[in-house]
């Protein structure tokens, strides 16, 4: 057992976990993460797409106005620290499937709350001729790109750190001032582990509703400007100029990391629709995202033991509300301000009596 006393252990070096390291130790907390290192998980392949107008509905990202710089300030403090680019401004695409989309988006492209976000004037071309021509059009908005695999390996150097794997039956004990994990001792221990949270014997009341993504990398023949394409499906750059990452799907029922041939063939048959150049495929990668019921993140201390804490449930949206939300838990964990009722883990404590 080791002497040194920790303010905080993280288990899990995924998107949640390194940010809320890298907010406690700003608020000058001593933290140490903890991680078992697998090599393909939901933070890992993420494509860390920030985009403010999204989904079938060309919804406007909820808090995007706000986020969005608090996103951007922070990753831009934490490439200072590392010394690694991994944060990236983009202008990216959305086409539209119908006429439809196009009417909603002409209604609503001069509202205050969107047009900050839409690129003006929109250009006349808004694809390479490697992309076949959409007789609906589409339009360009401000976005970002995180690249969360190098900003995982950057915090990892940077940060105090251990490879290591968590039994939390046996290999975590609770005292009244103190948490042994391993052979560490903590004031706190936060549990950041994605979908293995769910089999966490503190935390197996948490209702995910946890669904398997899959997603390939292609090399395409014509070589493309670095700006995310999003129709049905995404594509999104990466740090060689060729090489897309393409995804995703979505399934609920099948909650492994195993690629599917079914997976490739849904992602291949949109992507056919898109581009009219030669492509190959590099990779084949799946992990189950930890979304939790309602599709909120949650975070908090557990109702009975205070000093466990839990970061979870960051979904689609990771990259962007990573950061504001490890800095509203960072302030309750270290200054007792209270967690939004919305984002509160607490909000699921009456099923947690029995642990």
């Amino acid at each position: 057992m080791s002497d040194e006393l920790w303010d905080f252990v993280i288990v899990g070096q995924g998107l949640a976990g390194t940010t809320l390291a890298w907010h406690l130790i700003e608020a000058g907390q001593r933290v140490l993460l903890l991680d078992a290192e697998e090599p393909v998980t939901s933070s890992k392949i993420a494509a860390g797409l920030i985009t403010p107008i999204s989904g079938q509905r060309l919804a406007l990202t909820p808090g995007i106005s706000d986020h969005f710089p608090i996103a951007r300030d922070f990753y831009r403090r934490i490439e200072i620290r590392t010394g690694q680019s991994f944060y990236h401004d983009r202008t990216s695409v959305r086409v539209f499937l119908s006429e439809e989309d196009r009417r909603i988006f002409e209604e609503r492209r001069y509202f205050a709350a969107y047009k900050s976000h839409i690129v003006e004037p929109q250009p006349v071309t808004l694809l390479d001729h490697a992309f076949n021509t959409f007789k609906y059009g589409g339009f360009q908005m401000h976005s970002a790109q995180l690249d969360v695999a190098v900003y995982l390996a950057a915090s990892r150097q940077a940060l105090p750190y251990e490879r290591m794997s968590i039994d939390w039956q046996r290999g975590v004990t609770l005292r009244s001032d103190t948490i042994s994990v391993g052979h560490y001792r903590s004031r706190h221990l936060i549990s950041c582990e994605g979908f293995a949270a769910s089999r966490n014997p503190y935390f197996e009341w948490v209702p995910f509703s946890a669904a398997k993504g899959e997603i390939l990398a292609v090399r395409l023949e014509a070589r493309l400007p670095p700006v995310p394409l999003h129709r049905g499906i995404w594509l999104a750059p990466t740090q060689d100029a060729d090489v897309f990452r393409v995804g995703s799907t979505y399934d609920r029922n099948t909650l492994d990391q195993k690629p599917t041939e079914l997976g490739r063939h849904d992602i291949l048959s949109q992507l056919y629709v898109l581009v009219n150049d030669r492509y190959e495929v590099l990779d084949h990668q799946a992990a189950v995202r930890p979304i939790i019921r309602e599709s909120h993140a949650r975070i908090g201390r557990h109702p009975v033991h205070t000093r466990l804490g839990f970061f979870n449930g960051l979904g689609s949206k990771g990259a962007l509300n990573a950061p504001w939300l490890a800095k509203l838990f960072t302030d309750h964990l270290v200054l007792g301000q209270q967690v939004p009722s919305q984002f509160d883990i607490q909000k699921f404590a009456k099923h947690a009596a029995r642990h």
